[in-house]
C-alpha cells in the first residue's frame, strides 16, 4: 500500500473515531444534564409540598417567596419560618420523594438559625422500612431544614447502562484500531525492508553472475570436448540464476510507479516472431507448435511487456509437460485476445485463483513434476497485463491441459 493511501486511511479512521467518541460524550452529557434537571425539579416540588403540609398543620399561610433553595447539586435547604414537627418531617419528606419516583437515599437535618447549630439530623434509607420515633417538640420557632443526597451523582450515572455498553464497545474498537494500525505499519516497514533486501541482493548477484558467464565462455573456447560438458553445465546454471535474478528485479520494478510507454504493435507479426524463436529454442523437445486466428489491426501496447508475458506462458506450458502448444488470436473492434493453450498436466481447480499471486506455487503431488522456481512467473505476467490495461484468465483441467487468455484494449 502506498504511503499516501496509508496516511489517508489513518486520518479518516482517526477522524471517524473522534467523531464517534465526541458524539457519544456530547449526548451522554446532555442525557445526564436532563436527568439532573428532572431530579432537581422533582425534589423541589416534593419539598414545596412538604412545606405546604407543615403550614397546614401549623395553621400558617404558605410563604410568598419560594422556600426551597438548591445550595449545590445535591443539597437543598427549605425555610419554614415556623416550628417544624419533627415527628412528621421524615415521613413527609419520604412520602413526597417516593411519590416523585425518586429512590435515592437522603440525609436531612433541622437547623436552629438563632443559635446557628443543628438540633436534629437523620440518614434515611428509602429501600428499608424506617421506625417512626416520637421526637420532642422544639421550642425555638426559627428553623429550616436541609436535605442532602450523598449518592446523587453516582445514581444518576448508574441509570445509563446502554451508554456504558456503547462506551465499552467504542473503547474496544479504539484499542482494536490502534492494534491494527500498529500491525499495518509494522508489516509495511517489514515489507519495505524485505523489498530493499531483495533488490540489494539481486543487484549484488548480477555482477558475479556476469563474471561467471564471461569466464565460462572463455573456458569453452580453451577447453576440449570432455571439459565442454562441464562448461555447458556451468553456463546452463548461470543462465537459470540470471533469469531468476531478472525475475525478482522485474517483479520489484512492476510494484513501483512505473510509467509504461506504449506503441503500435502488429499482433500477428509479433506472434509469428515469438513462435519462430521458441521453435528454435525448444527444437529438441519434440513439441508441436501452432499459430491461428486473425488480427487485422495493430494494438497500442508495450512490445517488451507483451513479449515477456507470452514467453512466460509458453515456458510454463513446456515446463509442465505440454507437447502441443497453440497460440490463438481473436480481435474485435475494441479488444484483442491472445490465448496460449497446451495439453500438459493442468492446474487443480482450487489453485487457479491463486496462481497469479506473488511467490505462490501449486503444491507438489504424485502426478506432478517437481519444478523449481520462485513462483514469480505468472505474477509478473498478471502485473504486466494490468500495467497494459488488460486482464488475464485461466481455464484448466487436470490431466487435459490449460488455456491462458490475455485480453488487451486495442487503443
Amino acid at each position: 500500500m502506498k504511503n499516501a493511501h496509508i496516511r489517508v486511511l489513518i486520518i479518516l479512521a482517526v477522524l471517524t473515531l473522534l467523531g464517534i467518541v465526541g458524539t457519544q460524550v456530547f449526548w451522554l452529557n446532555r442525557a445526564i444534564e436532563q436527568q439532573d434537571q428532572v431530579f432537581n425539579y422533582n425534589v423541589q416540588v416534593a419539598l414545596r409540598n412538604v412545606v405546604e403540609s407543615l403550614c397546614e398543620a401549623n395553621g400558617k399561610d404558605f410563604p410568598t417567596v419560594n422556600p426551597v433553595e438548591q445550595v449545590s447539586g445535591n443539597y437543598f435547604i427549605v425555610r419554614t419560618n415556623d416550628r417544624i414537627d419533627l415527628a412528621n418531617l421524615e415521613y413527609l419528606i419520604s412520602a413526597e420523594i417516593k411519590k416523585r419516583s425518586i429512590s435515592q437515599d437522603f440525609e436531612y437535618g433541622v437547623y436552629d438559625c438563632a443559635n446557628d447549630k443543628m438540633v436534629y439530623a437523620e440518614n434515611v434509607n428509602l429501600m428499608a422500612e424506617n421506625d417512626q420515633d416520637i421526637m420532642p417538640v422544639l421550642k425555638n420557632d426559627e428553623y429550616y431544614f436541609g436535605v442532602y443526597f450523598p449518592e446523587k451523582s453516582r445514581n444518576l450515572f448508574a441509570g445509563f447502562d446502554l451508554w456504558k455498553f456503547t462506551t465499552a464497545i467504542t473503547l474496544v474498537v479504539t484499542i482494536f484500531f490502534g492494534f491494527a494500525l500498529f500491525v499495518i505499519l509494522r508489516q509495511k516497514r517489514l515489507s519495505e525492508v524485505q523489498k530493499d533486501f531483495i533488490n540489494n541482493v539481486s543487484h549484488e548477484l548480477k555482477t558475479p553472475l556476469a563474471t561467471l558467464s564471461l569466464a565460462s565462455e572463455t573456458l569453452k573456447e580453451r577447453s576440449g570436448d570432455k571439459e565442454n560438458k562441464y562448461v555447458q553445465v556451468i553456463q546452463k546454471e548461470v543462465g537459470r540464476l540470471q533469469k531468476n535474478v531478472e525475475d525478482i528485479l522485474h517483479s520489484s520494478l512492476l510494484e513501483s510507479h512505473l510509467k509504461v510507454e506504449k506503441a503500435p504493435v502488429q499482433i500477428m507479426e509479433f506472434l509469428q516472431d515469438i513462435v519462430t524463436e521458441v521453435k528454435e529454442e525448444y527444437s529438441g523437445e519434440m513439441i508441436e507448435w501452432s499459430l491461428s486466428g486473425t488480427a487485422d489491426r495493430s494494438i497500442l501496447s508495450n512490445k517488451k511487456f507483451l513479449e515477456n508475458c507470452v514467453r512466460n506462458l509458453v515456458d510454463n506450458s513446456v515446463k509442465y509437460g505440454g507437447k502441443h502448444i497453440s497460440i490463438h488470436v481473436d480481435q474485435s473492434s475494441k479488444s484483442t485476445t491472445i490465448s496460449v493453450s497446451d495439453n500438459g498436466q493442468g492446474i487443480p481447480k482450487k489453485h487457479q485463483k491463486k496462481i497469479f499471486k506473488k511467490f505462490y506455487r501449486v503444491p507438489e503431488s504424485s502426478h506432478q513434476h517437481n519444478q523449481k522456481g520462485f513462483g514469480l512467473g505468472l505474477h509478473i505476467v498478471a502485473s504486466e497485463i494490468k500495467k497494459l490495461g488488460g486482464k488475464i484468465s485461466v481455464d484448466s483441467t487436470e490431466g487435459v491441459g490449460s488455456t491462458f487468455k490475455i485480453t488487451l484494449p486495442n487503443g
